[in-house]
Formats: structure tokens, C-alpha cells, sequence
């Protein structure tokens, strides 16, 4: 599927007509009359509803519409996503992934931060969100020159530096019992499934395989989303663990992250991984100051 003949479909709808589509997209007629009936062809029925008077819609063709439309904004996200990633990148530069599972606006906030972090150090530092194992992965490749992760990640060909240590919370969905609770503990979450994710649990030391290795007992809903305990409750049920940042405890307007109470709580380390004897001078730079700049920009 061709996504400039979903662009031509898309303009032709808000226009009404095929010339109102040729214009905006800056072609002829007769390509987005063409493009719209490959398309059709390739759907295998009629989209738009041809008249005197211009185009209008079909029934299936509303529905493809706003299909369309939602794939073409990805589409151009993802382009404007692939140009954020340096391609030769010069050696005051530098390409870090915070591993975390894919987030709403993430890819947002990380260049929020890098572009406070590069100013104040004086590189072109960028941040994508990746995944922890993609993203080790590409550290070794030397895809990536460093990684963020929450909580240590150890291994012989990588070194692993603390810059800060982060108080913990539990987050859930904001009608979930817990939400009301101002402090959790264990005996709280207990009886709630709890998300265990490759992306972020799978790899490293993080705050659910910190409490498991502290005895916590939990009813993990892993990758496939199945509980893997005896019970099978409802996802709306489930909670996660997060740091928790007083300003940001309703990260997603759906959701809040509740501290756990004090007599549990842990803080849980954020490190900068890299490949031994491969940090640049612009990670050189990032190591050196990224603790006082956290704290002078109230990033952390």
C-alpha cells in the first residue's frame, strides 16, 4: 500500500474533490485519480463516491479515511523520528537510548532533555527511547555510543556508572483502589497482578527484580500479558513500578504513581552504561557533569 495514494484519498475527502487533492498535494489530477484507483483495486471496493458536484466518501471509504489519516501522521512521525538520529555522527556528538518500553511522548520528553543537557555541555547529544535488550544490543554494535537505564545493568564488557538515585512508586490506572492510598506497601500490592516487562525488567537490575530478590512475592502478568500466578485477574487490576517524582505522580492523564511507604521504600540507581574503552569525549563530558546539571535544571 502506497502511502502517497492514502495522501491522495485523505486530501480528496477534506477537499471533496480529486482537484482540491491535486493541489494540496501538489500533483495532477489524473495521478491522484490514478493513486485512488489502485487503491481501491488493492482494498477490492469502490472508497469514494464520484459525482458532478465533486467526491464524497463511502461507507467503507469513511472508515479507510480515518484509518489513513492515523497511519499517515505515524508515517510522518516515524520520518521525523529517523531525522533526530545522526547519521556520520561528528565526535562532539553523542547517541544515548533511555531504555524504557515505547512511552506517549516520549520521544518528546528525551528530546526535552537532551537539548537542556547538550546546551549546558556544549555537544549534540541526542536520546532515543529503546527498549533495554534492543538497546544493549545496539550499545555493542556501536549503534548507539551510550544508555540510560533505571537501576544497574552489569556485565564483563560494560561499564556501568551511577549518576543519581531515584525515590520509587507504584503506578495504576487512576480508578484503581491503590489510587487513593498516599504511601503502598508490599501487603498492598500483593493481592494486584503485577506488570513484569522484557523491555524494562528483562535485562538489568530494576525496581521489580530489586523487590523480587528481596523476597516480594507477586502475581506477574509477563510479555504475553498472561498472570502467571493461579489467578486470572483483569488488567485494569494490574499495577507497575516506577519512579516516583513528587511533580510527575500522574504521568499519563489515565494513571498515577503512588510512593511506596518509607519502611520499603528504595531508591533505585540511574546509570549511564557504555562499552569499555569506547567513551568519547562528548561522553567523557556527559559523565563529568550530568549530576550537577540534573540538579541545576531540576531534570531529576
Amino acid at each position: 500500500m502506497d502511502i502517497r495514494h492514502l495522501r491522495y484519498l485523505v486530501s480528496a475527502v477534506e477537499g471533496g474533490s480529486l482537484s482540491a487533492a491535486a493541489k494540496r498535494q501538489n500533483v495532477t489530477v489524473q495521478a491522484v485519480s490514478k493513486g485512488i484507483a489502485e487503491l481501491e483495486d488493492e482494498v477490492g471496493t469502490p472508497l469514494l463516491v464520484r459525482g458532478s458536484h465533486g467526491v464524497s466518501p463511502t461507507a467503507p471509504g469513511t472508515a479507510f479515511y480515518q484509518r489513513a489519516k492515523e497511519t499517515i501522521t505515524s508515517f510522518e512521525n516515524l520520518q521525523g523520528f529517523c531525522q533526530t538520529i545522526p547519521t556520520n555522527r561528528p565526535p562532539n556528538s553523542l547517541l544515548s537510548a533511555f531504555c524504557a518500553p515505547p512511552f506517549k511522548d516520549g520521544d518528546r520528553a528525551m528530546g526535552r532533555v537532551a537539548s537542556i543537557l547538550g546546551k549546558r555541555l556544549g555537544i549534540d547529544l541526542s536520546i532515543i527511547v529503546a527498549p533495554g535488550p534492543a538497546a544493549v544490543e545496539s550499545l555493542r554494535s556501536g549503534a548507539l555510543d551510550a544508555l540510560c537505564t533505571i537501576g544497574t545493568y552489569e556485565s564483563d564488557d560494560t561499564d556501568c556508572v551511577v549518576i543519581s538515585k531515584l525515590p520509587t512508586g507504584v503506578g495504576m490506572t487512576r480508578t484503581h483502589p491503590l489510587a487513593k492510598h498516599r504511601t503502598v506497601r508490599m501487603a498492598d500490592i500483593e493481592p494486584y497482578p503485577v506488570y513484569w516487562n522484557e523491555g524494562l525488567d528483562g535485562y538489568n537490575n530494576s525496581i521489580l527484580n530489586e523487590y523480587l530478590k528481596r523476597g516480594a512475592k507477586f502475581n506477574l502478568i509477563k510479555g504475553d500479558n498472561s498472570p502467571t500466578g493461579p489467578h486470572k485477574p483483569s488488567r485494569e487490576d494490574a499495577v507497575y513500578f516506577s519512579v516516583y517524582l513528587a511533580p510527575f505522580g500522574k504521568p499519563f492523564s489515565d494513571s498515577r504513581v503512588v510512593p511506596i511507604d518509607k519502611s520499603e521504600a528504595i531508591k533505585i540507581p540511574i546509570c549511564l552504561v557504555t562499552m569499555k574503552g569506547a567513551k568519547s569525549e562528548a561522553y567523557l563530558k556527559l559523565e563529568r557533569a550530568i549530576g550537577t546539571v540534573f540538579k541545576a535544571t531540576s531534570l531529576f
